[in-house]
Formats: structure tokens, C-alpha cells, sequence
């Protein structure tokens, strides 16, 4: 009786949740299938901005800021550059934060501006600028992260969505059980010369059971993005005590020039310090509201299953080094922070593991469906006449 009670609530709670998530859970999941690929797609449809050709050495990272200054309005600042060791051009980015009383319920309102200005390292030439708000693999991954809305309201929301989804995976994964072997052969297999309602349901049940593993992950490790909680939840269950933020105080300098033109400096450090163990650089550029340059370095030979990122810190204002943290260094929960974008894609460990996420994303999508259609076709189920004599 007790145990006919509790698949009982399982199945009300496993109906209802999903009822009131299934919208949004289809919007994310088939969001999230464009968004394991964006890059190789972007790159692509893009590839005379991207790509260049070496004709010689890179020109200073200086000079090539000049020229991408040029290209965007003038009082707009560019405070990061991503340098690529393929043959990618040199990205210039930057952004300015609206004033809150500018925020409207949607996510373009929370920006003045979000800059990219693609460059040809080699000659200086200015290849593209792109207003990344509108960019339309930003607008997926907005939809995906917030549904296009300003992050206070959109993220808590996709959140919750995502946590009753969790629930919604194991009350599907309760009510799925089999009572033996034989049943379970019969509940992971489609009847496909069934009546299209029982196609229906047995795609909705041996899916589910399919993808369960992966939908995990992905729920997981997209929870990061809307509540800290869960973010430092992870974190402790690592070993970490929580979240940590890097505090670089700056030493004190006599020296008369302080124009924060060190950039070509800090770059030629670094590239020395590195000594071509890396594969993409993000480097800061440094200015009067921030004088310290910190550089985000993706490293290529690391020893261990995670993505390998370094810190290194610069004064801005001498090119001094400060203070670094190779990702040999790091704690563990810090290592899975820097992989945590590349695990929720699939992307860590190359082609294989993005198919898995793709694939994962669209079963995701379809169990709304499915399940939306089972709960219709009882709900508006035709009595059975009895046979006149």
C-alpha cells in the first residue's frame, strides 16, 4: 500500500513539474544543441574575420590596439585582447555596464556596449567589428542562460527550472523502474509497429533512460551559472572552502611614467615565461581604472584530465610581473571551475563527448514533448463503446 502510495505522489510530482517547466526546459535544451557548437559554427561563417594567413612577424599588441580603437566609436574602451597560437587574429573586446535605472526586463538593456574588433596581427588590418549583444550565437546563449532576460530575473529562473527538472529526471527514473529483467528488455526497447501513442510513450520512457547520465552532467554544471550556492556547493564537495577571488595589490613606484603603456612589455614577458606552452592567451589590457594586467592562459600540456588554465598578474604600469598561478598549483575545485563550461559542452574531451552533449541536449528537448503528448492523449482518451449484441 505504501509502496503503491509513493508512485502515486512520484507520478503527480513527475506530471506537474513537468507541465510547468516543459516550456522552458525545451527552450534551454534546444538552445544548449546549437551552443555545443558554436565556436566550430561561428568560425566557420566567419572564417575571413577569424582566419589569416602568417605573412611575417605579429606587430606590437600596441600598435594593433590603435587600429582597433579606430573602429569603434570614439569612448568606448577595449580592455581585453584573446591571442590565439593558430592561425586565428587577435580579438579586442570590451564592454561598458548600463546604469541600473537603463535595465528594462531584457538583456540587451544591461549594456551599453559589447564590442569584438578583429584583427590581422600581421598587418594591422582591422577585419571586422561586432556589436555582440545582437551576434546571434550570443542571442542563443543568452536564451539558454537567462531566455533573453536581464540576469537578475532570467538566470534565478532557467535555474529553478533546471532543479525541478533534476526532480523531474529522478521521478521519471522512479517510475521507470522494472520489476525484472524481462521488463526491463521490454522498457528500453520502441515498439515501432505500435499506434503512434504507445511509439510515443515508449520513446519518452527508453530516451529518458538513455540520457539520464548525461542530462545530469549537463544540469549539474549549468546550476553554476544561476545560484552561488550551488557554485560553492561543488566547490566544498571538491575540498574547497568556496569561491575564491584573486586580490593583487600593486606595490608602490617612484617612477615619473605611469601612462599604462606596457602592454608590448607585459606581452613579451609573458610569451617568455611561457616559453610556447600555450594555445590561447587572454590578456588585459591595463588602464586608470585598472592598473593591474591580469593574463587567463590556456595551457597545452597539462598533466591531468582538466582544462589547463594559468593566471599570471603584471603591473600595468612598469610591465613588472607580480604574481601567478600555474594550473599545476591549483586546488582541485579550481581546476573544475576553469573546465566547468568546457564539461557542461562536452567540449573537454573533444569531438566525441560534444556529440554526447548535443545529443543529450535534443533527448532533453523532446522529453517535454513526449511527455506533454502522453499526458494530452489521457486526458482526452475516448471511452470505450460496448459492443451492441
Amino acid at each position: 500500500m505504501a509502496k503503491s502510495r509513493f508512485k502515486k505522489i512520484t507520478g503527480w510530482l513527475h506530471l506537474w513539474i513537468g507541465l510547468a517547466t516543459g516550456l522552458v526546459v525545451f527552450i534551454v535544451s534546444i538552445t544548449g544543441c546549437i551552443y555545443v557548437f558554436d565556436e566550430e559554427i561561428f568560425n566557420q561563417l566567419h572564417s575571413k574575420m577569424v582566419y589569416v594567413q602568417k605573412t611575417g612577424p605579429a606587430r606590437p599588441l600596441s600598435e594593433l590596439l590603435t587600429h582597433a580603437k579606430k573602429a569603434v566609436a570614439e569612448g568606448k574602451v577595449l580592455n581585453n585582447v584573446k591571442i590565439s597560437s593558430d592561425d586565428k587574429s587577435y580579438v579586442f573586446s570590451g564592454f561598458k555596464v548600463n546604469e541600473k535605472k537603463k535595465f528594462n526586463l531584457w538583456y540587451f538593456s544591461q549594456f551599453e556596449y559589447q564590442d569584438q574588433v578583429y584583427v590581422n596581427q600581421y598587418t594591422g588590418e582591422v577585419l571586422g567589428v561586432i556589436d555582440i549583444r545582437y551576434e546571434s550565437f550570443n542571442i542563443v546563449e543568452q536564451l539558454h542562460r537567462q531566455l533573453l532576460l536581464i540576469k537578475p530575473i532570467g538566470s534565478p529562473l532557467v535555474g529553478c527550472c533546471i532543479l525541478l527538472y533534476l526532480i523531474m529526471l529522478i521521478t521519471g527514473f522512479i517510475l521507470w523502474l522494472p520489476k525484472n529483467f524481462k521488463q526491463f528488455k521490454k522498457s528500453i526497447a520502441v515498439k515501432w509497429n505500435a499506434r503512434w501513442k504507445r511509439v510515443n510513450y515508449d520513446l519518452h520512457n527508453s530516451l529518458g533512460f538513455y540520457v539520464l547520465p548525461i542530462a545530469i552532467i549537463i544540469a549539474v554544471t549549468g546550476l553554476v551559472w544561476s545560484f552561488n550556492w550551488w557554485e560553492n556547493g561543488i566547490y566544498r564537495i571538491l575540498g574547497d572552502k568556496g569561491k575564491s577571488g584573486f586580490s593583487r595589490n600593486l606595490p608602490q613606484i617612484n617612477a615619473s611614467d605611469t601612462t599604462l603603456n606596457k602592454i608590448d612589455l607585459i606581452h613579451y614577458r609573458l610569451l617568455k615565461k611561457l616559453k610556447g606552452d600555450w594555445t590561447e592567451i587572454g590578456l588585459g589590457i591595463p588602464d586608470e581604472n585598472n592598473k593591474v594586467s591580469m593574463s587567463f592562459v590556456q595551457i597545452e600540456s597539462n598533466s591531468d584530465a582538466w582544462r589547463g588554465v594559468s593566471y599570471y598578474f603584471y603591473d600595468g604600469r612598469t610591465g613588472d610581473f607580480i604574481d601567478g598561478l600555474p594550473h599545476e598549483q591549483k586546488t582541485l575545485g579550481m581546476k573544475w571551475r576553469n573546465s566547468n563550461l568546457e564539461l557542461h559542452t562536452g567540449r573537454l574531451y573533444g569531438l566525441g563527448t560534444q556529440l554526447l552533449a548535443f545529443l543529450g541536449s535534443l533527448i532533453s528537448a523532446s522529453l517535454p514533448l513526449s511527455g506533454f503528448l502522453i499526458w494530452w492523449g489521457k486526458r482526452n482518451k475516448k471511452p470505450i463503446r460496448a459492443k451492441s449484441v
